[in-house]
């Protein structure tokens, strides 16, 4: 195969990513005794840079289509393993956002001292990387390489302190994933069985013609697919590995988890369903349902009793993506990743917040921010503004309105079942959020609790709030990140 200038601009992003990994890591390993501070500003300047690349061609190549690695098919359009258009656009903008979050978040005297800088940012980008391409992937054999390279960084990241929590919570999520690669590739054998291909292109238009005694086959295997998609994102009942995970990673780690590796989950099962195994009127759209309500019904349940900040957060990502899953049951990608963009930014300073508070109050319980709104104002406020967004309240308009949409892609598909466990979620949300938020105006039953908020985090923290007004007084701009 001849590699052209369009195929590498298809991959332009990833492979930035990429190389500044590499660069990352060999800065870390050619620093010599010099200032702790400088060297870990120059590893951030470099995978800033690299992040902040990736933005500037989505800039100047956002109205173009650039497919990739393409061979030509027997009277059919060429089949792509990875193609760059609108849709990647959108997916690739909100991946790259929520990395540039994550080094914000992970900025000098924020990031645990216990953690290398240099492993850890080339960790970043490198699970960074395998997600553009997974948003971008076309076969099969490009999104399972592209998500394991998602998956298996980020478990390193979760181990990176090597305490024994941290190691078991990395075990945990390992093993799932193992497991989930499997179902992943037993459903992806049948599929390839009984379409005699790996491209999403062809298998969506080879489905619907399929004799009808492998129609089972093909519905098996595509759930099977599903499936394993569904251990990564921690859709319900796949969920298990999840709290535990992020309640022994670093907070900075946790937010990547929540935001980064989340997002990509979401967006390779997006190309699946949209592109592939789950065409218009198909059965697994209704799985995708029947998936999307008892996730979102189960993790704001489960969110309600929880004590701890993260624990928290961790069961309501839970229960955000079972929001994310409806409209994405119906293949309304523009609601998803609109949602998406929503939730990214709004987690990112939810986390902020929580990383800032951790430092003084380890243990991390909702009980540790009691009082809060006298003591440390600003940082109260700035957090009840990120609860208020996710649970779609005004002044909230981001999260008001990515609700509603979505609200809106499932209705218009005659799915009033879904609208109506949706509404009840919305109520329970609600409870979720406010529980924490009433933590803020309670009177403390001891002294009042203040933080020394360093520089840096207030910068993170200010920036994440801007960007969540901005989002809420223009709503609109995140539907436009797929035109």
């Amino acid at each position: 195969m001849t590699i052209t200038w369009t195929d590498w601009q298809a991959i332009a992003v990833p492979l930035v990513l990429a190389l500044g990994a590499v660069a990352a890591l060999l800065v870390d390993g050619f620093w010599g005794a010099g200032s702790r501070q400088l060297k870990h500003l120059c590893v951030t300047l470099v995978t800033a840079g690299a992040i902040l690349f990736g933005f500037a061609f989505l800039v100047t190549q956002r109205n173009s289509v650039r497919p990739g690695f393409c061979r030509a098919a027997v009277e059919a359009p060429a089949e792509c393993s990875i193609v760059f258009e609108p849709l990647t656009v959108g997916l690739w903008a909100v991946l790259l956002i929520g990395g540039l979050g994550v080094v914000g978040l992970s900025t000098y005297g924020l990031l645990d001292r216990e953690i290398p800088v240099g492993e850890y940012h080339f960790l970043l980008l490198s699970a960074l990387t395998g997600a553009t391409v997974l948003a971008g992937a076309r076969d099969l054999a490009t999104i399972v390489i592209a998500l394991e390279v998602v998956s298996l960084p980020s478990f390193a990241m979760v181990a990176l302190r090597r305490d024994r929590r941290g190691s078991e919570a990395a075990l945990k999520a390992f093993l799932v994933s193992v497991l989930s690669t499997a179902v992943m590739l037993f459903g992806i054998s049948y599929l390839y069985g009984v379409t005699g291909s790996l491209y999403l292109q062809t298998i969506a238009t080879q489905l619907p013609g399929i004799d009808p005694d492998l129609r089972r086959v093909a519905f098996a295997a595509g759930l099977f697919v599903i499936v394993g998609f569904g251990f990564k994102i921690a859709a319900v009942p796949f969920h298990g590995w999840l709290p535990d995970t992020y309640a022994g990673a670093p907070v900075e780690v946790t937010a990547f988890l929540a935001v980064v590796s989340k997002s990509a989950g979401v967006a390779g099962l997006l190309v699946l369903v949209t592109f592939g195994v789950a065409p218009s009127g198909s059965e697994l759209r209704t799985v995708v349902a029947i998936l999307a309500a008892v996730t979102m019904t189960v993790g704001n349940l489960a969110a309600l009793r929880q004590g701890e900040a993260v624990r928290l957060l961790a069961w309501s990502s839970i229960g955000q993506v079972g929001f994310l899953l409806a409209p994405l049951a119906v293949g309304d990608a523009q609601a998803v990743v609109g949602y998406l963009a929503a939730y990214v930014v709004v987690t990112l300073g939810a986390f902020g917040a929580v990383a800032v508070v951790q430092r003084h109050r380890p243990a991390g319980l909702l009980t540790d921010y009691r009082g809060m709104i006298r003591s440390e104002p600003g940082l109260a406020a700035a957090l009840i503004f990120f609860l208020v967004v996710l649970a779609g309240l005004p002044p909230g308009l981001a999260g008001l309105f990515t609700k509603f949409a979505a609200f809106q892609s499932v209705i218009d598909a005659d799915l009033l079942w879904l609208a109506v466990i949706m509404a009840v979620n919305v109520m329970i949300g609600l409870a979720v959020y406010l529980r924490w938020i009433a933590e803020l105006f309670r009177l403390p039953a001891e002294a009042p609790f203040s933080v020394d908020i360093e520089t840096p985090a207030v910068t993170v923290i200010s920036a994440y709030t801007a960007a969540a007004i901005v989002v809420s007084v223009l709503p609109s701009t995140l539907f436009t990140l797929i035109t």
